[in-house]
């Protein structure tokens, strides 16, 4: 006499949870990456040999025109000085203030918008630049 057994199939595994946490993953990195305000569109970087090209999203922008933005915003020399001295008295160590500025904007304004700066109590300033390619 044979007794006939009943073989349980295992259970396919469920997928969906997978589905929902990849899913809730893609849509953090994406809104994660637009939070960072983006580079000045007007300004064309300039470019040296030998430089570091991660160059942080909030820094001063000095267009081909002379016009200086931050965050896109066009504003007179001593709102951004101001603007930086209270991030300097609110930071728990000093920070330079960063400046792109356009490759199409003449050396001489450069420099003097630089010494305005200066002038106005700027005393850390960092110039940034793009790395050519090879």
């Amino acid at each position: 006499m044979r007794i006939a057994t009943t073989r349980r199939l295992p259970k396919p595994e469920n997928t969906v949870a997978l589905i929902n946490v990849v899913f809730l993953m893609l849509i953090f990195f994406l809104v994660a990456g637009t939070l960072a305000p983006g580079p000045d569109r007007d300004v064309d970087f300039i470019t040296l040999a030998a430089t570091d090209p991660a160059a942080p999203p909030d820094m001063l922008f000095v267009r081909a025109d002379g016009t200086l933005t931050w965050r896109g915003e066009a504003l007179p020399l001593h709102d951004h000085v101001g603007r930086w001295q209270n991030l300097q008295s609110e930071a728990s160590e000093p920070h330079p203030l960063r400046i792109a500025a356009d490759r199409r904007l003449p050396a001489i304004e450069l420099l003097e918008k630089l010494d305005d700066l200066r002038n106005a109590g700027v005393d850390q300033i960092v110039l940034i630049a793009e790395r050519r390619p090879q």
